[in-house]
């Protein structure tokens, strides 16, 4: 991370306000409607990422009391289950679920001492404890652009957008070094990046995330 540890916190914690305040928006009809995303509701967006606050929590009480848990127990078919299982609840639970985990997290995160953030995780590549707020940051904000509640690319915050381009475009570079970046906005490039397109014709990109 290039913005110091407290302040990716405290980002964390506006785009959490902003997606409660879309979720809380939702009719339940709407929250079970479709998502951006193929195959998942608005309520199977949500659940994920109450489960994705949870599964962060692990890890960072794991940094705390000095063990390595493993992010999702059970694995991928457990943590699709969860997702499957909650994706159909009232907004009101849905909301609730999103507002506990999404917060909790981020009291944990900030327990983490200065002595502590070189500690590894068990991510799926080697990551550090000063890594997992990145990996929040990026959960909110591009799958609030998912719900496809008018939340768009353009609506990132520059600091989010600069932080994941910085972190990213070199892993692209060094996974598909002949994919050339395309002349876009900022917003749209990390967009096409991160496999959400705002417009036809851009370059292919290897299975994402690198």
């Amino acid at each position: 991370m290039t913005l110091p540890y407290p302040e990716v916190l405290a980002e964390i914690e506006r785009s959490q306000a902003r997606l409660e305040a879309a979720v809380a928006e939702l009719s339940d009809e709407q929250a079970r409607g479709d998502s951006l995303l193929p195959g998942w509701s608005r309520g199977h967006v949500v659940t994920h990422l109450a489960r994705n606050a949870d599964a962060l929590n692990r890890l960072a009480v794991g940094v705390l009391s000095g063990t390595r848990p493993e992010m999702y127990p059970g694995g991928r078919e457990a943590r699709g289950a969860a997702i499957e299982e909650g994706a159909d609840r009232p907004v009101e639970l849905l909301d609730a679920d999103l507002r506990f985990a999404g917060r909790r997290v981020v009291e944990s995160l900030r327990k983490i001492g200065a002595d502590q953030l070189d500690t590894p995780v068990s991510w799926r590549k080697p990551t550090a404890a000063r890594g997992i707020p990145a990996l929040r940051w990026c959960e909110l904000e591009i799958h609030h652009v998912d719900l496809g509640t008018g939340y768009t690319a353009p609506d990132w915050p520059d600091a989010f957008v600069e932080e994941i381009l910085t972190r990213d475009l070199p892993e692209l570079a060094e996974a598909a070094p002949e994919v050339v970046p395309p002349e876009l906005p900022r917003a749209e490039l990390l967009a096409w990046l991160v496999g959400r397109p705002t417009r036809a014709g851009l370059p292919e990109l290897p299975a994402w995330p690198f």
